[in-house]
């Protein structure tokens, strides 16, 4: 490449391109290999999979189950285990995963519909509206019906 820079043929340019392309190619063949040697599968761990499954557990369960240990005895692990890997893997807690998926699916509903927010919440798993709210305040730094007025489907038929 210091040769070619030297060089001031013609298509210099294209064949610089064509060895830095080379050369990232190589480079990116090494970091492969080299993440591989270094991170061999544990054979006791099982935290990808575990992952895996508590997302999918979360994204059908979030509207009836709230609560770590619901995901954990799902799982067949313990609740402590659950969340260090969870922490690890996420740096997040299992409550706040659940938060999240819980914060996505009423901000979509009070995007999308005019549903009030008291059906919103019991659909979502809780039986007090108010609780719901703080809870949402909480989790997004507004209230829903700030949320519903400032981005909401209403403001869009106002």
């Amino acid at each position: 490449m210091k040769a070619e820079m030297l060089n001031k043929a013609l298509a210099q340019y294209e064949i610089l391109i064509s060895y830095l392309k080379i050369f990232l190619i190589t480079a990116s063949r090494l970091k492969t290999e080299q993440q591989a040697i270094l991170h061999q599968p544990d054979k006791d761990f099982k935290g990808p999979y575990i992952l895996q499954d508590l997302k999918d557990a979360i994204e059908t369960h979030f509207k009836t189950k709230h609560s770590a240990s619901h995901y954990a005895d799902m799982l067949n692990i313990s609740a402590k285990a659950l969340a260090r890997i969870t922490k690890t893997h996420f740096n997040k807690t299992i409550s706040n995963l659940i938060a999240e998926r819980i914060i996505i699916e009423a901000k979509r509903e009070l995007y999308l519909t005019n549903k009030p927010i008291k059906e919103i919440a019991y659909e979502l798993g809780y039986d007090d509206e108010y609780y719901f709210s703080r809870f949402f305040k909480t989790n997004a730094d507004v209230s829903p019906q700030l949320y519903r007025d400032t981005v909401g489907y209403g403001r869009a038929s106002a």
